[in-house]
């Protein structure tokens, strides 16, 4: 089936692309997951604006083909207003807006260990925790694009597939950071990050509330204009 939109010429938009509700899936003290809809026609890429807790403007490009993303690097107990832009040959097409208040600090947020030695601990399953018929597997976590501020890692899950994942890497001032990020994504955008500079990036498949998998790697952001 030919579609005759595409030889139609430029120019003439046919149907305009819609950009549905922003919602909020998840929210921690320092992070929030933000979903939305394309209910009419695509977008070649979306873009998040917001500020941060300083009053900075930040700005995260976002792939055309994504519904979500997680935003790190926020403040406790703060309202935060984020706008969508749906993007077509670099216009912005359509907008939506949100506001969000981060979740209120807790003392165990702030102890963020790379591993858990206290897993160590349970090695001694009872016979009820076997594991699962099919482990879950993850691989490649590897860049799919870079600039001096952000990076956007992609992976795969070749086998079974987990509750959820969870990002954790350093920021610039050294500080452990943690990202929640759904179990039906394979991909994830991290902003807020520092030009020229090396990051490790840990991702751990989630299965309930235990890491079952996990693989890294590390990027170099880009340089700074």
């Amino acid at each position: 089936h030919s579609t005759a939109v595409k030889t139609m010429p430029e120019g003439l938009h046919p149907s305009q692309p819609v950009l549905g509700d922003l919602s909020v899936t998840s929210l921690t003290p320092s992070s929030i997951w933000l979903q939305w809809s394309v209910p009419e026609g695509s977008f070649d890429s979306f873009m998040l604006q917001y500020r941060d807790a300083q009053g900075q403007p930040q700005a995260l490009p976002i792939d055309g083909g994504s519904r979500s993303v997680t935003v790190p690097g926020l403040s406790p107990s703060r309202r935060y207003r984020f706008h969508l832009y749906g993007l077509q040959g670099g216009k912005r097409i359509d907008r939506v807006s949100i506001d969000v208040i981060t979740a209120a600090a807790q003392p165990e947020e702030l102890t963020l260990p790379s591993e858990e030695p206290q897993d160590e601990k349970q090695q001694t399953e009872s016979p009820a925790s076997k594991a699962p018929q099919v482990w879950a597997v993850l691989q490649e976590l590897r860049v799919s694009s870079v600039t001096p501020k952000s990076v956007q890692l992609q992976w795969s899950v070749p086998m079974g597939s987990f509750d959820s994942f969870m990002l954790q890497y350093r920021d610039a001032q050294g500080q452990p950071q943690a990202l929640p990020i759904d179990g039906g994504s394979r991909s994830v955008t991290v902003p807020g990050l520092s030009p020229s500079r090396r990051y490790r990036f840990h991702l751990y498949g989630l299965r309930g509330r235990k890491k079952t998998d996990h693989i890294s790697t590390e990027v170099l952001t880009g340089k700074g204009e």
